[in-house]
């Protein structure tokens, strides 16, 4: 080979070199741009459920109290049926019917 000839594939090899650092480059700043979006979606998508889950707890803190409450209010009607079950005598009973109309 010649001198020209080694310039010349030296000159295309450099070239080539060149471009394939340009594709590098972007790939590499394509790659840290991706890694950062990523951390803010994640942000994002974390942020949003812990503003929901803090907006959202006195509703439900609420609503459980009120379900709490109505289920001892109807404990406490059957405590008043067993109550009066227990203090009415069968002879109590008897006149009561008597009582009443056939």
């Amino acid at each position: 080979m010649e001198d020209e000839e080694l310039k010349v594939l030296l000159r295309e090899n450099i070239e080539v070199s060149k471009e394939s650092l340009k594709i590098l480059k972007k790939m590499n700043r394509a790659r840290i741009f991706g890694g950062v979006f990523k951390f803010l979606k994640w942000g994002f998508i974390i942020g949003i459920s812990v503003w929901g889950y803090l907006w959202l707890q006195p509703f439900v803190e609420r609503s459980l109290n009120l379900m709490r409450q109505m289920s001892s209010g109807v404990e406490n009607i059957g405590k008043i049926g067993n109550n009066i079950n227990s203090a009415a005598s069968p002879d109590l009973l008897k006149k009561l019917q008597d009582l009443m109309p056939r």
